[in-house]
Parts: C-alpha cells; sequence; structure tokens
C-alpha cells in the first residue's frame, strides 16, 4: 500500500510539470534588447532594437543605427550593414567594451529568441540580451544613481519616449526618428546620427545644441536632414501623440509617437 501512495504522489508531481510550459518568445521586431555583461557598468546599459529593416541601439558611449536584412523563418539568419555610429567622448574602458560589441554585433549572423533572451551569433562571437520593457528606463548598475529629469518638464511628458518622422514619399532609409531620456534627445536626421540635451520652457520643448556625424547625403536625405536641423532651432511642441517642430524660416516636421 504503500508503495502504491509513493507511486501515486510521483505520477501527480510528474504531470504537474509536465503541464508548466516556457513562456512564448517575445518579439524580435520592436523589442528593447539589452546587453547581457558579466560586470555592467553604471548608468544606461548597451541595448539594441530592430525595427522596419533598420537597427538602432546604444553601446555603453555611442549611439549607432545600420540597416539590416533577415530570414525570419528556418535558420533565422541576419545580415547587419554597416554600423554607422554617433562618436563620443567616453572613457577608455567605456569604448573599448562599445568597439568589441560593434564588432560581434557587425558579423552576426544568426539569431534565436527563447522566452526573453535574444542570442545574436557570427563569426566574431556571440551576445546574449534580455528583453526590456522599453517605455521604462535601461536598468542600472547595482549602486549607480539615475540622471537627474530635465528642468521645468512639468506638463511635457518625454522622457523614455521614441518618435518617427512624418515625411510622405521616402524610403525607410531617409525617415527621421528620434529617442528621448532624461535630459537627452538622440536620433537620426534622415542621413546622420545626432545627440543633444532637451529642456522645457513656457510649455515647448528646445533641444540642442546638437551634435551629429558628419556623413554626405545627396537627395531626400539631405533634404529631410536640413528640415529637421531648421525646425529644430525653432519651437517643438506635443499635441497628444504627435510632435510637431516649427523653424524661425517657416520649416516644419512631424512626429508621431512609436509605442
Amino acid at each position: 500500500m504503500k508503495h502504491w501512495i509513493v507511486l501515486a504522489a510521483f505520477v501527480v508531481s510528474a504531470c504537474a510539470g509536465y503541464g508548466q510550459k516556457e513562456p512564448p518568445p517575445k518579439p524580435f521586431l520592436a523589442t528593447k534588447w539589452q546587453l547581457v555583461m558579466d560586470i555592467p557598468p553604471a548608468g544606461e546599459l548597451p541595448y539594441v532594437r530592430f525595427g522596419d529593416g533598420r537597427m538602432e541601439g546604444f553601446g555603453g558611449c555611442s549611439r549607432f543605427t545600420s540597416r539590416y536584412i533577415q530570414d525570419a523563418v528556418g535558420a533565422r539568419a541576419i545580415a547587419i550593414g554597416r554600423i554607422e555610429v554617433d562618436r563620443r567622448l567616453c572613457d577608455t574602458s567605456a569604448v573599448a567594451a562599445e568597439a568589441r560589441m560593434l564588432e560581434v554585433l557587425q558579423v552576426v549572423s544568426s539569431y534565436s529568441v527563447t522566452a526573453d533572451m535574444l542570442t545574436m551569433s557570427g563569426s566574431g562571437g556571440t551576445l546574449r540580451f534580455n528583453a526590456v520593457d522599453s517605455s521604462a528606463p535601461s536598468v542600472a548598475a547595482p549602486g549607480a544613481t539615475s540622471p537627474p529629469a530635465a528642468a521645468g518638464t512639468a506638463g511635457v511628458i518625454l522622457t523614455n519616449t521614441r518618435w518617427r518622422g512624418v515625411v510622405p514619399g521616402i524610403d525607410e532609409g531617409s525617415t527621421p526618428w528620434l529617442e528621448f531620456v532624461d535630459g537627452r534627445v538622440a536620433g537620426y536626421t534622415g542621413c546622420n546620427m545626432m545627440s543633444g540635451p532637451w529642456r522645457v520652457e513656457n510649455g515647448e520643448v528646445r533641444v540642442g545644441p546638437l551634435a551629429t556625424t558628419k556623413r554626405a547625403c545627396a537627395g531626400p536625405g539631405s533634404e529631410v536632414e536640413h528640415r529637421v536641423l531648421a525646425s529644430f532651432a525653432g519651437r517643438i511642441t506635443r499635441e497628444g501623440a504627435r510632435l510637431i517642430a516649427v523653424g524661425a524660416g517657416g520649416e516644419r516636421i512631424e512626429f508621431t509617437e512609436v509605442k
């Protein structure tokens, strides 16, 4: 009788374990993927995000962007184009860590997503990322302090929001985007990467001075960049899910919020 009781308990336990399913994988596109590091640095952690054929992210020092193509079925193959980096001045350890990450990322050839982990592999090695809530700031290392909130931001909420330019008739490579964090904005002008401070004054957003990469562009990308930079020198207001920038010379561009 005792043996039957033990056997019955084992069967119940086995069935309970069998019924537990692994959580479904996070979507590869639009998810913010934060780099898994043995010794995380203080401050914002490196991350990548993929969508509409464009990759963008932060390497621990600088922002970067690139085009990519993928095979979403079968082998989960992926090829990343030349990575454009908005070079910033950082300490040597951060620059070295970022360089290594980008070196591996540049030559990845496959990826897989299991639950909330993204693994990317290629001839340069393997990178692992954890999915994070894109509406929340990146998780900082223990003991790190968050940057102070931008002064005067009452009434205009932009921190931890992302925006896509509304420019009809242009391709993805010339479409500008913005991402706001505490007191800093980073983005793409349609031609170059840009970054700089932002603040709110009298209900209007002020950005700058802006630093940009120096890649020469022709055609739509150059025209969009001129509109973006000229309109950002004027007034920027938020109207719900729209961000509207109007320059002193009448230059205008709109952005829609990306959830």
